[in-house]
């Protein structure tokens, strides 16, 4: 075996692991029954595609309507993080541990929720 094929048996084997790792799952979120008026306003920042992304061990949740914040692990496969969009102030989960895996934001003052499974 020659040098080359060497170093491209080394930059394929060093590429798989984290080609491998990388994990996407695509949430659709929806208000709770119930919401206050002051969570049905912020609605349209919520019902739209989450974009949860696990990749070498970092975990963001990335969407069009400003939800753009790391995760961390805080039990295998479940992903959780606060984060600030305007005055809300949000706990967001990211449960991969179940069947079907969920996406659960709830706003910490209000107690506005809202949540996706991924069937």
């Amino acid at each position: 075996m020659n040098v080359a094929n060497r170093l491209v048996c080394v930059a394929v084997a060093v590429l798989l692991p984290s080609v491998a790792s990388a994990q996407s799952v695509n949430f659709w979120l929806a208000a709770v029954p119930g919401n206050i008026q002051g969570c049905i306003a912020a609605d349209p920042q919520f019902t739209r595609e989450h974009t949860f992304t696990l990749k070498d061990g970092q975990a963001e949740i990335t969407s069009p309507g400003g939800i753009n914040t790391k995760l961390k692990m805080e039990k295998p496969n479940i992903y959780e993080t606060d984060y600030q969009l305007g005055r809300l102030h949000l706990h967001v989960v990211a449960d991969l541990s179940v069947t079907p895996r969920t996406l659960n934001v709830s706003e910490k003052n209000l107690g506005c929720k809202w949540t996706a499974k991924k069937e």
